[in-house]
């Protein structure tokens, strides 16, 4: 279905966590239910004609439409993807504010939607140059653009942000704000701008994320000792939220009917 390939320079991978390539050996239509992630992602389509509707999208192949760029906003509810035949799709799979690195724009404005088009002209102009080359140069290509756009922000809200990201589930919102130099509200509003959502609603992304992290590891046990730790058992606040990131009770959410990638690209098929 998909092939995952992970940056080869290193200061892409502080802020892309891998490149995602269709491969096409599924049977289509292929349908699949995304859920709420911690970081965004950009893809890149050839001869795709793409259909937004509220929490459902659909690709289908169409050799008159030209490149076109999907960009995920912050996902709070699953997504029905659909793919009716084979499609040329490159995609960018961002940390949780590593897609600002790269826009002049922040991400709030660029995707204030859960899927919207990206409608940039130098981005536009790049897919056009990357699906004229040779498949196996596009990811090297696509590197070197990236390089090329990634913006340096030292000391700036985006990074201060940027490092706050990995300890939210950690700390109070006092306490990350205090560590970013920030006023509470600043901090809220700069949390906002950047990552598309509030420091609360991210934390209870990171414990979904970590559910399934948890049911797909190895150990059994282990999921059900983090089941009980987060109190998702005995608690209908986070049964229901479970219910908001997925659709599904969490005791119906078995290996049998979701296939992991891995933890951070689990998916339902439809």
């Amino acid at each position: 279905m998909f092939t995952n390939i992970i940056p080869l320079s290193d200061q892409l991978k502080k802020y892309i966590t891998c490149f995602t390539v269709s491969h096409h050996g599924e049977t289509f239509p292929l349908r699949y239910t995304a859920f709420p992630n911690l970081g965004t992602c950009l893809a890149l389509f050839n001869h795709t004609s793409i259909s937004i509707q509220p929490n459902e999208v659909t690709f289908t192949r169409d050799e008159t439409h030209g490149p076109e760029i999907i960009v995920l906003g912050r996902l709070t509810q699953p997504t029905l993807i659909t793919f009716n035949n084979p499609v040329n799709e490159i995609s960018i799979n961002f940390t949780p504010s590593g897609i600002n690195f790269f826009f002049e724009l922040p991400f709030l404005e660029i995707a204030a939607q859960s899927h919207q088009l990206l409608n940039e002209s130098k981005w536009s102009r790049f897919a056009s140059q990357l699906f004229s080359i040779p498949l196996e140069k596009r990811i090297e290509c696509l590197e070197e653009f990236l390089l090329l756009n990634l913006s340096v922000h030292k000391g700036d809200p985006l990074e201060r942000i940027y490092n706050s990201t990995s300890k939210v589930d950690k700390l109070t919102v006092k306490e990350l704000a205090a560590s970013a130099c920030m006023s509470e509200r600043n901090f809220l509003r700069y949390f906002k701008k950047y990552v598309g959502c509030t420091p609360s609603l991210f934390k209870k992304i990171i414990r979904f994320r970590n559910v399934l992290d948890a049911q797909y590891s190895k150990n059994t046990n282990a999921y059900h000792r983090f089941l009980i730790t987060e109190d998702y058992y005995d608690s209908s606040h986070f049964r229901k939220e479970f219910v908001q990131f997925t659709g599904c009770a969490l005791r119906s959410f078995t290996k049998g009917t979701f296939l992991p990638g891995n933890g951070s690209s689990v998916f339902k098929l439809m």
